[in-house]
């Protein structure tokens, strides 16, 4: 069987989703949009893992209540007269229907507000949650130029390339054997302070690949507030997509 093969099993009216991997043992997990996971090593008989499963339903069942939960919330807020956030800042949301059905959706800040242009016929969470997307894109390709100019010319370090997109699990990421970095699109809801942390970060790996004393060190030294701005990324850490 492939290391990547995938598989399902039921549990009550849930999908599980067993996944083939080279773990050492069976990991399973409740993702923040309610799905349910299970890693396993490929050796693990199906009907283990299937027990393993069934022994944890009462968490699974709870801690997907809560996720779906989280997930009603957040889309309650994605609706005219709700709210968003953007560079730290909560702000009144704005809804308006005044696109042609099929239209890309967008979003603009004005005083005090963000204002979502969808299509007229449909004004659904999962359509603001695009619209805001490209605001956070539009936040970021103006905030994030002078932060890595100025953490490059301190640390000696450039990147090959930056890409924007949205990430369910890590603000960035770095690849340092291409140095291209990766940052998500979330991090516009947050403040600059926190940006910049992410920003000297992925550019630290450039320098130190693992988190190690060293890589701590280097922080440290170019970006002494990384550890509050991580605690602030961590209180609210990144959503998935709302689901049409």
């Amino acid at each position: 069987m492939p290391k990547t093969a995938q598989q399902t099993i039921r549990l009550g009216n849930i999908d599980v989703t067993v996944t083939r991997k080279r773990v050492s043992r069976v990991n399973l997990r409740v993702r923040r949009d309610g799905s349910v996971a299970v890693s396993a090593p490929a050796r693990v008989p199906l009907s283990q893992v299937r027990a393993f499963v069934e022994s944890r339903e009462d968490w699974v069942r709870s801690a997907r209540a809560q996720a779906l939960a989280r997930q009603a919330a957040r889309a309650q807020t994605l609706r005219d007269g709700g709210t968003t956030r953007l560079l730290g800042k909560t702000l009144a949301l704005s809804v308006e229907k005044d696109l042609p059905s099929g239209s890309a959706p967008y979003a603009l800040r004005t005083t005090g507000a963000v204002v979502a242009h969808v299509p007229k016929d449909d004004a659904s969470p999962a359509r603001v949650d695009l619209a805001l997307q490209s605001l956070w894109r539009a936040t970021l390709e103006e905030a994030l130029p002078p932060l890595f100019e100025r953490y490059e010319r301190q640390m000696g370090v450039r990147c090959t390339g930056v890409r924007l997109r949205r990430m369910t699990s890590r603000w960035g990421s770095c690849n340092v054997r291409t140095g291209r970095i990766t940052l998500n699109l979330e991090l516009a809801c947050h403040p600059v302070s926190s940006v910049e942390s992410v920003v000297a970060h992925e550019l630290c790996h450039l320098l130190e690949p693992s988190h190690n004393a060293r890589f701590h060190a280097l922080m440290d030294g170019f970006c002494p507030w990384w550890r509050d701005a991580k605690a602030e990324l961590n209180s609210l850490p990144p959503t998935r997509p709302v689901l049409p």
